[in-house]
């Protein structure tokens, strides 16, 4: 009788954790989300990301509450054990080092902001948009739509895309019987004109010049810069209109080509 019991009250204080963290998540959510739309200055990403560190924080509390708890139920004295080895001793004795360097790690990502939710990243060599910054684990969505979780303390090199404007390459290969100046004055005409256009440009974009060049031709440069994680999108549309351009001027693409001598010709 005296199991039984024990066994519905740890069900019961695992209940009610579970239910402390959804109502106390929506909440949290609720929360976050009245004061992105009541201040209008506040960034969205540092508001992302205090929000699932406020989760994750309400996670952990609770399942740490809810395991003393259920430790207690099971006749073990975790007041003893808090009290000779602490909290930070207690998971240390349970081999949870690595845990402990992931926290901390985890604190120093969101303190320094280092990166939000939301941002573009690469990490070690992952790359994708965050999805979420815990405490212990960073979450990223990468181009596929696959979720990469990296544990916070095997964070060390860090790439960040969305901080600064992004610059948009795009690089003409021209034969070499074109008259190269008339094609430069033709790229930096329709670019001029497309970035007019276009407010994720944020500079006029420039030739830079040759920069290489080979046995099938000559290679121009164009960079343009672009408001954060545009410059893929402007490339291909950069690319798309100097495309256009060429054809109706007669500027030639460079490719390569093969010359047959017939023997009695030679």
């Amino acid at each position: 009788m005296a199991i039984g019991l024990k066994i519905i009250k740890i069900i019961i204080i695992w209940i009610v954790a579970s239910l402390l963290i959804r109502v106390g998540s929506f909440l949290i959510r609720s929360f976050f989300d009245s004061q992105a739309r009541s201040r209008a200055s506040i960034n969205k990403t540092k508001n992302e990301t205090l929000k699932a560190l406020t989760k994750s924080i309400l996670r952990y509390t609770v399942y740490f509450i809810a395991v003393l708890m259920i430790l207690g139920e099971l006749g073990v004295n975790t007041s003893s054990i808090l009290t000779t080895a602490g909290i930070g001793g207690l998971a240390i004795g349970f081999g949870a080092q690595s845990l402990v360097k992931d926290v901390i790690s985890g604190f120093f990502i969101i303190f320094e902001d280092q990166y939000g939710v939301g941002d573009f990243v690469k990490i070690q060599d992952i790359t994708g948009t965050v999805e979420e910054i815990g405490l212990r684990i960073t979450k990223i969505r990468g181009f596929k739509g696959d979720i990469n979780i990296i544990p916070n303390g095997q964070i060390t090199v860090v790439t960040n895309y969305s901080r600064e404007n992004s610059a948009a390459l795009v690089d003409v290969n021209l034969a070499y019987e074109n008259d190269i100046d008339r094609a430069i004055e033709i790229i930096e005409k329709v670019s001029r004109e497309y970035a007019a256009e276009n407010p994720d440009i944020v500079e006029e974009p420039q030739v830079l010049g040759i920069t290489t060049m080979d046995n099938v031709g000559v290679t121009l440069r164009l960079i343009a810069r672009t408001l954060p994680m545009k410059h893929w999108g402007v490339e291909r549309a950069l690319r798309k209109v100097i495309k256009k351009a060429f054809d109706e001027n007669n500027i030639e693409i460079s490719y390569p080509r093969l010359v047959v001598l017939d023997k009695e010709q030679t």
